[in-house]
């Protein structure tokens, strides 16, 4: 299977709407883009393991 690739306005949309991310980036207290760009793996590792039906949505805020 291909990996899906994401791109930073994919990540963007991510981080707004998984709580557990959206939680950490507004704890780093950085804009949102500096933040995306200096945690890419962890939001793409995020993105692979909800999609993949490994862990529910928001697992980083409320495990899973």
């Amino acid at each position: 299977m291909r990996q899906q690739r994401n791109n930073d306005e994919d990540r963007r949309q991510w981080v707004l709407n998984d709580e557990g991310l959206y939680c950490e980036w507004r704890r780093s207290r950085q804009s949102m883009r500096q933040w995306i760009r200096e945690n890419r793996d962890l939001i793409d590792e995020c993105i692979r393991t909800v999609t993949s039906g490994r862990k529910p949505a928001h697992y980083l805020r409320y495990g899973g």
